[in-house]
């Protein structure tokens, strides 16, 4: 087995010309069949303000300055971060480099699968808040220090410094599509639930994406079939008319979804955002609407079908780890895990994810539904590792991203990448030419 020590000075004997085709290249193919669609995605590259991977931190800046927090008086001194990410919350090296490499692989769209910030709080009026999120009252006089640190200006200061740094991959040709994650929908000291006012702040921050067909255009993309009411709060037989919420909704969603999940298709691929964390029902995935919308696209002659979602439907196993209820689908309820995965399987869909700030592969079974799906487990785009100590497996550490090209020929393969916590070692491919339905 290849311990981190031994793979870090193998990586640095890549030459300057191998790192730039090993980043720009995708498998070998006839000029005759070329990549008609390709996507890259990968989640999760917000910061910590008090549990930061031991690799970002500099000792020299602990308890220089606060950082914002999303509990108490809303601040706590910075536990090492640069001033940078300290005030804004991301993982700015890292991120920023995943994004040059991205923008230099050229790929259409990008799909970011939650946590892009930190959030986690309530994103309402200012209040005083308490530890478990009850009883809090809004502060009837807020001074400027209060508005500055509440929950809503942390989110939208944290949306809008995120935003900003995907600013050049959108103006250099790659859209950008984003999955809402728990750290944007719910409050950590509510019992970590979703809340109203964070899925609108997602809307107000997140929405112009959720389609701008202005822009898919004028980049080339022809995205048809997407609706706002095409998501679990409506009844699937009124989606082109009057938005009438279900008497009982089948996924027992209680807020708007629009634009949290949704849906769409570039020519013969199919694409299916879903929020894993919805008001009321945290740790679920909307499979009812899933299975109609799958169902409605296999009629149109979908040929290839892409779930994104923030949370795994399986938790990885990696040396030392210990789930909780709230690290995967699986974890939260075995059952209704199981009926997601099965319509993964019955689509031979892949499920693209993050939570987990990791990089793993797995292809699962299905329960009730003969065949397997695969699992793209994408969490490591700057956030805190999962583990802080080396597993013997080096990708359990590495900063990580996925491409998919589709073919003319209608064949998809997926190549992933990675760098490791240095941040200076090359880019390295972490699987190639791994075959999708």
């Amino acid at each position: 087995m290849i311990t981190p020590k031994l793979f870090a000075p193998a990586l640095k004997t890549l030459s300057v010309a191998l790192f730039t085709a090993l980043l720009v290249s995708a498998p070998a193919h006839a000029a005759s069949n070329p990549v008609v669609l390709s996507f890259s995605t990968v989640g999760d590259s917000r910061q910590d303000p008090v549990n930061l991977d031991p690799s970002v931190k500099n000792a020299s800046l602990v308890g220089q300055g606060y950082c914002q927090t999303p509990s108490g008086t809303g601040i706590t001194p910075n536990p090492g971060l640069s001033g940078q990410d300290c005030k804004w919350l991301q993982n700015s090296k890292a991120w920023a480099r995943i994004l040059s490499a991205i923008q230099a692989q050229k790929t259409n769209l990008m799909f970011f699968n939650g946590d892009m910030i930190m959030g986690y709080g309530k994103a309402g009026v200012p209040v005083a808040r308490t530890s478990n999120g009850v009883g809090e009252a809004a502060i009837t006089s807020p001074t400027v220090t209060d508005v500055a640190n509440s929950d809503l200006m942390q989110f939208y200061k944290q949306y809008g410094f995120w935003r900003g740094m995907i600013a050049n991959l959108m103006e250099t040709g790659t859209y950008v599509v984003p999955v809402p994650g728990n750290h944007e929908v719910q409050c950590k000291r509510c019992g970590k639930s979703a809340q109203a006012e964070n899925e609108t702040a997602w809307k107000d921050n997140m929405g112009d994406l959720i389609m701008d067909g202005n822009r898919l255009t004028k980049l080339g993309l022809t995205v048809t079939n997407f609706n706002p009411y095409n998501n679990p709060y409506y009844d699937p037989a009124t989606l082109a008319t009057t938005p009438a919420p279900y008497a009982v909704n089948p996924d027992g969603v209680t807020t708007d979804q629009s634009q949290l999940t949704y849906s769409f298709d570039i020519g013969t691929s199919h694409f299916a955002v879903i929020n894993t964390d919805a008001v009321g029902k945290d740790g679920y995935a909307p499979s009812a609407w899933l299975e109609n919308d799958f169902s409605a696209a296999k009629a149109r002659g979908a040929a290839h079908f892409f779930a994104f979602g923030h949370k795994p439907a399986f938790f990885y196993n990696y040396l030392g780890s210990a789930p909780s209820s709230t690290s995967s689908l699986n974890d939260k309820d075995s059952a209704a895990a199981h009926v997601f995965w099965d319509i993964m399987v019955k689509y031979q869909a892949t499920y693209f994810c993050g939570h987990e700030h990791i990089y793993s592969l797995q292809k699962i079974n299905g329960f009730s539904q003969a065949g397997s799906a695969y699992q793209v487990l994408v969490g490591s785009g700057g956030s805190p590792f999962e583990t802080s100590v080396a597993t013997g497996n080096p990708k359990d550490r590495m900063y990580s991203w996925a491409k998919i090209s589709i073919l003319q020929d209608g064949k998809v393969y997926m190549n992933t990448y990675g760098f490791d916590d240095t941040m200076v070692d090359p880019v390295v491919r972490l699987d190639s030419s791994i075959r999708l339905p």
